[in-house]
Order: structure tokens, then sequence, then C-alpha cells
């Protein structure tokens, strides 16, 4: 059956919503639905486009026509139609990938809010859960463990039962086997007894005594001079042997030992030994060592002698070199020059500009204060944004100086944010390694510590958030600034951890295991404290 129906779109636009959910009839075929008005942009007529289109349409779908005729023909069917176009429109255009990206954004939040509850709540009912059960089993008062354990240590509990059963010492099952097997009746207490004739005693005395009186009869033979195959005999005849041998020998080697200790001929040993260990003539042994000795000796003395002269040079060189640094400006200088070079590595690094403008004027005329500054690049979320830096080295200045002259240099140098740097050396002792004050920020750096460098780094990171910040005054703005100023407080106490574990690194032997412990947590730490400035960076360029 072919159902033809002309569809003539009208000015009120009267659609279903957007979800797709059709009214059904209110009754019979004839009953007119609620109209329902539906603002959306795709509802405005676009430029160039004739506000009416006229289709003429042929439905063969069975489902569409009996879904069709369940309305009066006319106005009401015509609407009921429209409505219908519109919503398969809308869901094509969804499938084929034109989706809202407000409506998505929203649902992303949705989700990642539910999933982070749903955790949340799953996490605090496994520890619930966890805590119940390790109660139930470990619990000091009424744990099952604690009870089985009481149960078989307590008086006559279940091991003192035990092993009063078998170890006890009446009718114990070892009292039982060992008398058994070592009691009166036993073989082994009938082969101990000293009144058997058979037992071993009697056979270790016989056994003894037969060997005794041979070993007795075997030695006094060795021993006797009535036999010249005995031991002592053999051994009188070696010695007399020996002793006729060993005056020959003697002898001989007397005589050739007189003959090399004579002085009477000129080729003996002595002779040689004495020409040559005498310093009257200059070809010997002796004063040839003397000459070489000699020579060496004013060698070690001239290279000694020149060694400490070139010391002495250099000490006083470097002594020189110190006071007057300590005396003049030079010395802050010096600190100034360290600072710009690992600021001018990090710029690098990140794709910043830096500059040393401590000799020029600024803004204001005939100031030179802000030593740096650093320039943002045009890969970051706020190009042209400045940094200025302000290095000191000097006992004379304390936190509200130091923050009344960071204001000077920002206005001097035209920046947004300003960080001064404290000398380590000469820094007050309460000021911490990083701290945020408004839109300044305060650092205590050691140019000859390159632990201490993370302190400048992760300042140089928190004024380049600052920065972007800067001139934003949305509620995305202000919660990133929030979660800012949270970052930079876990920040700080990082590197508050990381002055611990230099002292601790001093008695690395007694304090091994702290410092393990800490490096895992700072590091769980910082990848958190990371992944948050990452998100603050990404709320801050969207806000643009």
């Amino acid at each position: 059956m072919l159902q033809e129906h002309e569809l003539m779109p009208t000015a009120d636009k009267q659609l279903l919503p957007p979800l797709g959910l059709l009214p059904s009839p209110a009754g019979a075929p004839g009953s007119v639905p609620p109209p329902v008005t539906v603002p959306h942009p795709a509802q405005l007529p676009l430029p160039g486009l004739a506000p009416e289109l006229a289709l003429r349409l042929t439905v063969r779908d069975p489902e569409v026509i009996a879904e069709l005729m369940r309305f009066a023909a006319g106005e009401d069917r015509n609407r009921y139609a429209l409505a219908a176009l519109r919503l398969g429109v809308l869901s094509l255009r969804v499938a084929s990938g034109q989706l809202d990206a407000g409506a998505i954004q929203q649902a992303g939040e949705k989700l990642v809010a539910d999933v982070r509850d749903l955790l949340s709540s799953r996490a605090g009912e496994m520890t619930a859960k966890i805590a119940g059960t390790l109660a139930q089993y470990f619990d000091p008062r009424n744990g099952v463990v604690e009870q089985r354990f009481q149960s078989l240590v307590q008086k006559d509990g279940e091991m003192e039962r035990m092993l009063r059963q078998h170890l006890g010492p009446d009718e114990s099952v070892l009292a039982r086997t060992l008398a058994m097997h070592l009691g009166e009746g036993s073989p082994i207490f009938k082969m101990l007894a000293p009144d058997e004739a058979t037992g071993l005693r009697a056979g270790l005395e016989k056994t003894l005594e037969h060997a005794l009186a041979e070993q007795r009869v075997q030695v006094l033979r060795e021993f006797s001079l009535d036999h010249k195959d005995s031991a002592l005999s053999r051994l009188l005849a070696e010695m007399r042997t020996r002793q006729t041998e060993m005056q020959t020998d003697m002898t001989a080697t007397v005589s050739a030992v007189m003959n090399e200790l004579t002085l009477d001929q000129p080729n003996s040993a002595l002779s040689r030994v004495v020409k040559n260990l005498t310093l009257d003539d200059e070809h010997s042994a002796l004063s040839r060592l003397k000459r070489e000795l000699m020579g060496t000796i004013d060698d070690l003395v001239r290279r000694n002698t020149e060694f400490q002269t070139d010391v002495r040079a250099t000490l006083a060189g470097l002594q020189a070199r110190r006071e007057e640094a300590a005396r003049s400006t030079r010395h802050g200088v010096s600190f100034e020059a360290e600072l710009g070079e690992l600021l001018a590595r990090e710029a690098q690094r990140l794709g910043d500009l830096a500059e040393a403008c401590g000799h020029s004027t600024g803004n204001i005329k005939n100031n030179k204060v802000g030593d740096h500054v650093t320039e943002l690049g045009r890969d970051s979320a706020a190009p042209g944004a400045r940094i200025v830096w302000e290095a000191k080295e000097d006992r004379g200045y304390d936190l509200r100086r130091a923050l009344a002259e960071i204001d000077v240099a920002r206005k001097n140098r035209g920046a947004q944010i300003g960080v001064f740097v404290f000398s380590a050396r000469t820094s007050p002792p309460e000021m911490q390694p990083l701290a945020r004050h408004g839109d300044d920020l305060v650092v205590v750096w050691d140019a000859d510590q390159p632990a201490t460098d993370l302190h400048v780094r992760a300042a140089y990171s928190v004024a380049r958030a600052l920065a972007i910040r800067v001139g934003e005054s949305s509620e995305e703005a202000a919660a990133a600034v929030h979660e800012l100023e949270l970052a930079t407080r876990a920040v700080e106490k990082q590197i508050q951890h990381l002055d611990e574990l230099r002292r601790w690194g001093q008695t690395v032997q007694s304090n091994g295991e702290k410092i393990v412990e800490r490096t895992d947590r700072m590091r769980a730490d910082l990848a958190a404290e990371v992944e948050r400035l990452d998100r603050v960076v990404a709320a801050l360029r969207a806000s643009e």
C-alpha cells in the first residue's frame, strides 16, 4: 500500500525535543499532541537560504505509514511528520560526527566526576572492610589470632599438654621409649653393666691388656743395644758417621772463610769490601753512592723550594682576590653573573628569551634595578610576558626590603612577575627556600651547591604560570590560580625535604633507610604536582 503525503515546513517551527523522544498520541486518531518548542541554534534561518522548502514524499515503510496513520490527515499529521523528519536529520548529523562540543565537554566532566566519586567511595569501602577484617583477626584484645595464641601458650594450654604428653618425666612417650631401650632390662644396660662378664667393660679390659703387652715388648726391643737392627743401635751408628763427616767439612769451611776474611790477600772478600767502602778512593762504590745521593738531595731541595714559592704565590693571589671580593661589590656581581648563566640555560630549554640588564637603565630614569629579565617565548601560553630577576648577596637585605626592591624592579623593567634571589650565604636564617608573595617570588640559592639549582628552576616554573595568569579574571582562571598556589606550596615542601636529604647524606650509614623512604615519597609527590601544574597551564590556555 502506498501512502502519499505532502510535507510543508511551517514558520512556527514546533518540533520535538532534540533527545529523540516522540510524544505518544493522547487518544484515538485525530487527537493533537501537545506542541513543544525547542530553541536551538540550528532553527535560526541561515543567510542565503529560503524560509520554506516544499517536499512531496512517497512513504513506503509500513511502520512509518502505521505511525502517521495514527494522526488525522491535515495539520496534525504534517506537524508530526515534520518533527520526525527533523529528528531523523539531527540523528544523521550526530551519527556523522557533528557533535555539540559543549555537550561533550559537560558529559566528559560529569563522567570524570562520577568516576572520581565512585573510586573514592570504593576506596573507602575497601579500606573499611580491610580494617574490619584485620581487627577481627589481629585485635590484641579479642582478635582470633590473639585468642588462638592464648589458647596455645597459656598454662595448661594445648602446647603445654602436648609437651607434657610427649616429653614429661612420668609416663610420657619419650620416657616410655627411653625405658624400653635404655632401661634395666634393655640390652644396652646389660652391655654397659660393670658386673657382667660378657659386658662391654670386660671386653675392653681384655683387649687393652693384650694390646699393651704387645706394645711393651716391641718398644723395649727397639731401645735395646743387644739387637743390631734396633732403632737405638741404628741411631748411634748414624750419629757416628755424621759426626765424622761434619768434622771434615767444618775444617774445610773454616779454612775457606779465614782466607776470605783476611786482609793479607788483596783478592779476598774482606779486601774488596774495604776497597769499595772507603771514601779515599773517588772511584769506589761508596764514593759514587755519596755523589748520587748528594745530587738527588740537592735536586729535591731545589724542587721543594720552587714548589713552596709557587704555592705561596698562588695562595697569596687567591687570598688577595678573596679579600678584594669580600670588601667590594665584585662578589655580588659574580653571584649575579652565575644566576644569569643558570637562567640562560633554563630559558633556552623552555624556549624563552633571557637578557642580562643589570648595567642598563630601565623605564625609571637613572634606575638600574632588575638584574635579569626572561621573556616567555612565542610557543608559550602568554608570549611576551616578562619576568624580572633581582640577585643579592648582601647581609643588609631582609624580606621587607627584598619585596620593596623587586616591586621597583617590576616597574623599572615592565615585567608582570618578579623574583628576588637571596644568596644562601647572606640570606636571613628564617627565610624559606621558595616563597610566594602575591605576584613576587623569593628564592634562596647557593651558587656553589648545584642541588639548590632546583630552587631557581621551581621559581621559574611558578613565575611562568603566574605570568600566564595575569590579566585573566574568569572563574576558570581563579580556580587555576588556587591550584597553582597549592602546587607552589607542595614544591616548597619538597625543596625542604631536599635540604633534609642533604643533611641526612652526611650521615648516610645511619640514615640510609630515611633517605630511601623520603626519596620514594618525594618522587610520588613531585609527579602529582607536575600533573597539577599541567592541568593549571591547560586551564589557563583554555581561558584565553
